[in-house]
């Protein structure tokens, strides 16, 4: 999330003082003393957080009865996880844990002030609208500044699809989540935050579904969390490490993200309405060495609270990949947590949550087929870390890094030669004429050349996490190149396979390019306008859902918005978090369902191409003929509309 500026921060409206909290004088709720004409006597004993430090005095006296309530809420004590700890801890070493845990898990709490004036402290704090106080609670500059790693990522697109709730209906967080579950007083000693008694469940808006007119909802309500069917897969983090640094900083650290989905057992029924046998789980980045920094072996107990926790995912869809066929749970075994799915010290923590073979539902003999037709996938365009170490140094294979000139220094595959969208020079500035477009052909190919490339060779292109190599494949094809390829799963798939880096330093001998521009492969303005209203043409939007839907835009955009017409496809949903990607009968399923076959001319678009030039090489390895990035995109779209 983009910082407030230092004015925005600190700025307070002048129509916050016709309000009726304007009115009551900012020495009711802060302190100091207005009668000072020195700027040190009038904030003397000022408090700049009273919400947080006195909720009583500063709110109480006008909303005593949520004030009672909400100052023991699990937004401003964050309570279970001292309960979660207590569990784990040898308990002869809560003093010091404790300290570790105020220091870190608790910088995450929060007050009235934080969701109805401005930023928490954790999100860098600051107005988000002059001191103006909001009854309900910003979803960009409150809810999603904290809970923006998984849950804003998930609801917007950042990962996956995006959740129907706000692609189809507009629904913010507080749609879900009212005043009375977030007011509400989180009892002392609870387990977690599912058996909060005002925790609101989907049953409360989807009513009377076992006896609806949905079969499997007959067939499932009551035995599978709504989410094992409705949810795309998500981030599982690892190892977390804190500590301070050389300026007594607190950092932390997760060792590695993970995206993808597990079903396990429901090792804990005594939630409210939750009966469940299976339930998603997330692994949470729990690591008995912590607080290592603060306190050794303080977990000598982690193994009496499950690791691997039920999880309610924000990225639901009605239509996934496990509705499009009984047989994607049915009889597989990967997509139910097993013992093989934990480290070593998480096995005894995980007993309970695990799913043994006998209990991983059977393969139905007879489902509908799903009539997806693979035949057209270019498999030659992605290779794994296998085939790419074996025949590194092998006549006419190449490889480019992708991920930016930092990362290349620090290490790179060997031989590897670098090439971004950004610093590589292959777009122009945003002060020329054609902002963040292709620079011109010959140029673009005395660049390619200068990094001993031809368009015969056999380019391996990779990154971290897809959208830099996607975009440089596209440049390369563009610009002539017949065969290139993908690394599946990127630098983090290569460090997975237990490959090295190499710091050598790389001097590519400058060559011919030779390659042929293929001029198709792109498209200007008119030719996007010229077809927003043919059918057989389809605009994917491949930005994240709240700039899609005008809610957000990019810095440099005269306006929020999209092209008529378009799809919001967010880029996400063609790539796994760390670049890996899913087999392409999901991915030509997830098309179709958007309403986009190879049959179709695809225009990818985005802010600046860059996220077009990236889903265009998806839309060419899942065999799709026609493909073509619009170069300009909404930046320079809504710039001359």
């Amino acid at each position: 999330m983009a910082p407030l500026g230092p004015v925005e921060k600190v700025l307070v409206s002048g129509d916050f003082l016709e309000t009726d909290h304007g009115e009551v004088g900012c020495e009711n709720c802060h302190g100091g003393n207005p009668a000072d004409k020195t700027k040190a006597g009038a904030h003397k004993d000022f408090d700049p957080h009273p919400s947080i430090n006195n909720p009583e005095g500063a709110c109480g006296e006008c909303h005593e009865d949520i004030v009672s309530t909400a100052k023991d809420s699990l937004h401003a004590t964050l309570s279970t996880f001292t309960t979660v700890l207590k569990t784990r801890s040898d308990m002869n070493k809560w003093h010091e844990i404790d300290e570790a845990r105020k220091g870190h898990c608790a910088a995450c709490h929060t007050s009235c002030g934080g969701c109805h004036v401005s930023r928490p402290k954790f999100a860098k704090k600051g107005f988000i609208d002059g001191h103006m106080f909001q009854k309900r609670s910003d979803p960009f500059n409150q809810c999603t500044a904290c809970h923006g790693s998984r849950v804003g990522a998930e609801y917007y697109g950042s990962r996956g699809e995006g959740d129907v709730h706000v692609t189809k209906y507009d629904m913010d967080c507080v749609a879900c989540h009212p005043a009375e579950e977030m007011h509400a007083a989180a009892p002392e000693g609870l387990k977690g935050r599912y058996h909060l008694k005002e925790m609101v469940n989907c049953e409360d808006c989807h009513q009377d579904l076992k006896y609806g007119s949905v079969r499997d909802h007959n067939l499932h309500v009551g035995k599978v969390q709504c989410q094992v069917c409705h949810s795309q897969t998500y981030v599982n983090c690892y190892s977390c490490h804190t500590g301070k640094d050389d300026e007594g900083l607190r950092y932390f650290q997760n060792q590695k993200e993970v995206e993808g989905m597990k079903i396990g057992l429901n090792y804990d029924k005594d939630e409210p309405n939750q009966t469940n046998k299976y339930i998603l789980v997330r692994h949470e980045p729990t690591d008995p060495k912590l607080f290592d920094f603060y306190v050794k072996d303080a977990f000598t107990n982690f193994s009496n609270t499950p690791n691997w926790k039920r999880t309610s995912p924000h990225n639901i869809q009605r239509k996934t990949w496990q509705t499009a066929n009984c047989n994607n749970c049915h009889g597989n075994r990967e997509l139910f947590l097993d013992t093989k799915d934990l480290l070593d010290y998480e096995i005894e923590a995980n007993a309970k949550v695990v799913v043994p073979d006998n209990k991983v539902p059977k393969k139905r003999k007879k489902v509908m087929p799903l009539n997806i037709d693979t035949s057209k996938v270019r498999h030659n365009m992605v290779v794994d870390a296998k085939w790419l170490h074996d025949n590194i140094g092998k006549k006419g294979v190449k490889i480019v890094d992708a991920r930016g000139e930092g990362p290349y220094e620090k290490g790179h595959i060997k031989g590897a030669v670098p090439l971004d969208p950004i610093q590589s020079g292959l777009r122009h500035s945003w002060d020329d004429d054609f902002p963040m477009q292709l620079i011109a052909d010959n140029e673009l190919i005395e660049i390619i050349g200068e990094q001993g490339l031809k368009a015969d060779d056999h380019i391996v292109v990779y990154d971290k996490d897809g959208k830099n190599a996607g975009f440089i494949i596209w440049v390369l094809e563009y610009a002539g190149a017949t065969n290139v390829s993908y690394l599946d799963g990127g630098i983090e798939g290569w460090h997975e396979a237990g490959y090295h880096m190499s710091d050598e330093e790389v001097e590519p001998e400058e060559v011919a390019f030779g390659g042929t521009v293929n001029p198709g492969f792109t498209v200007d303005n008119d030719y996007v306008r010229a077809n927003l209203d043919n059918n057989m043409v389809k605009i994917i939007d491949s930005r994240i859902v709240s700039q899609a839907k005008g809610l957000a835009k990019h810095g440099q955009a005269a306006r929020a918005g999209r092209i008529p017409g378009s799809i919001n496809l967010p880029l996400s949903a063609l790539y796994m978090e760390n670049g890996a990607l899913k087999k392409p009968d999901e991915l030509l399923w997830m098309l179709k369902k958007n309403g986009i076959t190879p049959k179709h001319t695809v225009i990818t678009s985005c802010n600046t191409g860059q996220l077009a030039g990236s889903a265009y090489f998806m839309f060419r390895y899942l065999g799709f003929d026609d493909v073509r990035v619009h170069d300009a995109s909404w930046v320079n779209f809504c710039a001359v509309e």
